[in-house]
């Protein structure tokens, strides 16, 4: 895995803005916490690549809607922690920047293992760099843990102190759109997040 975090950069306060922000700006487009889109990922040894399935609450059970204007405050925050972390570490060649994503879980809301990156051509862009930032508060609500693969072995120490950073409101990791991650299933309460990706030349 490849990632690049900002443990507690974004105030608390700040991003009780952010949320509400988004619950005041945002769509969710699906009214069944399902989410429609291509999910590429693997879970009780399925896999699958195909928009026609994923509003099957066994693959993803999510509600998200999309920040889809330049001009909101919230992208050049956003894309900045981008820039930075590639700047300083990845040294990707990046395009441009897709919508920022605002996702809901509750209700046993998960995400199995996945990559955000889409199968194309060489001659395609991909996505390269992805973002994840929770904007709930970590103790209101239990499970909703962002993980990354291990390769299906114990959940390291090290790997559970990541994920325990990662939940605290106001951490923002960025990571290589390749690796395989995963959402636990949240138990209690609900927990909102921001994801973004960035696109550019695919890997040869």
């Amino acid at each position: 895995m490849a990632y690049y975090i900002y443990p507690n950069s974004i105030p608390a306060n700040d991003c009780k803005q952010y949320l509400e922000h988004c619950l005041d700006n945002v769509v969710f487009e699906n009214s069944n916490d399902i989410n429609r889109g291509l999910v590429d990922c693997f879970n009780k040894n399925i896999y699958t690549h195909n928009p026609e399935i994923t509003d099957d609450p066994m693959i993803r059970k999510t509600s998200v809607g999309y920040i889809d204007t330049e001009h909101d405050p919230l992208n050049s925050i956003i894309w900045g922690y981008i820039r930075h972390a590639n700047k300083q570490f990845f040294k990707y060649d990046l395009g441009s920047f897709q919508a920022i994503q605002f996702a809901k879980y509750q209700d046993g809301g998960f995400y199995p293992w996945h990559q955000d990156t889409l199968r194309t051509t060489k001659k395609q862009n991909t996505r390269k760099l992805s973002l994840t930032l929770t904007l709930s508060d970590e103790i209101s609500y239990d499970g909703g843990l962002f993980q990354f693969y291990n390769g299906g072995g114990p959940v390291s120490d090290s790997s559970k102190l990541l994920s325990k950073k990662i939940k605290q409101v106001g951490t923002v990791i960025v990571f290589d759109s390749r690796d395989w991650h995963r959402v636990t299933p949240v138990t209690k309460g609900v927990r909102y997040s921001i994801v973004c990706w960035t696109v550019g030349p695919n890997f040869v």
